[in-house]
């Protein structure tokens, strides 16, 4: 996974709506679990994740704002970023762009700038602080993927998720509202389970699922230690965020990056026998 100045493309992966993070990184006994439906979850969770499911087959875009904390418990400081995201199918691959323009460190409120944009193949990041741009290569020329398959791809989408994937990789149940909830929504908690993977880097993930949309209004992910907490909430999320035939031209990273500092990073081989 890449160190990215920030946070790093799971973040990136959060900030979309996903909770689940990629399962290509669950080796081992996590591609082995099979587990009946009795086992996976209860009947009302499982009726939500269908809703998840159905919905993202009706999604062609998403644009709306989010605001995204990061909490460090080892080092006692906090950390929140203000911007928006936006999100298009199309071919091969599908669109994104993340960016943010306003931090709060501690109290202390920056108004640097970053971006993060995938689109033909690259995730391409960009700092107004440090004026630098690194373009990196996620899939080789004609190389193409899945990104609604938890386990395969490179940054899943989050919506239209099989919930045989979910269940597979995760416990989950379904947890009353509590205060400072989102309003209208279904509150999943999810845990990795022991024979995955993820479970050596992810202790929980809550999963705040509206009633009306079927879309996450808020993801809180925790790692397993506990140390560190990042909380995306989507703000201004509602119908008129969905499905506006956002244009290609969208999906550019602003005229003031032209001059930054670019690194290009390719693709790097596959080990043996992966």
């Amino acid at each position: 996974m890449y160190n990215t100045v920030v946070f790093g493309p799971f973040a990136v992966t959060i900030l979309l709506g996903l909770a689940f993070p990629s399962c290509a990184n669950a080796q081992g006994k996590a591609n082995e679990v099979v587990i009946t439906l009795n086992e996976q979850a209860a009947p009302e969770v499982v009726a939500i994740l269908d809703r998840l499911e159905q919905a993202g087959k009706d999604i062609k875009s998403i644009k709306c704002g989010v605001k995204f904390k990061t909490v460090d418990n080892l080092n006692i400081s906090e950390t929140t970023r203000y911007g928006g995201i936006q999100f298009k199918r199309a071919e091969p691959h599908p669109m994104f762009f993340v960016f943010f323009d306003k931090m709060d460190a501690d109290g202390t409120v920056l108004r640097h700038k970053v971006w993060y944009l995938f689109r033909d193949r690259w995730l391409i990041e960009a700092n107004s602080k440090s004026k630098n741009r690194i373009d990196r290569e996620i899939l080789e020329p004609g190389e193409t993927a899945d990104f609604f398959d938890l386990d395969k791809a490179p940054f899943p989408m989050p919506f239209g998720q099989k919930k045989e994937q979910i269940l597979k990789n995760f416990s989950v149940k379904l947890i009353p509202p509590q205060p400072g909830d989102p309003d209208d929504c279904d509150h999943l908690l999810c845990k990795p389970r022991p024979e995955s993977g993820l479970a050596r880097d992810y202790g929980r993930l809550d999963y705040y699922v509206s009633r009306k949309l079927n879309l996450p209004l808020r993801i809180l992910v925790e790692d397993a230690p506990g140390t560190n907490l990042k909380v995306a909430d989507f703000e201004g999320l509602t119908e008129k965020s969905i499905n506006q035939n956002l244009p290609d031209s969208a999906f550019v990273l602003p005229k003031e990056t032209d001059g930054y500092h670019k690194t290009t990073e390719p693709k790097r081989p596959a080990p043996p026998g992966e």
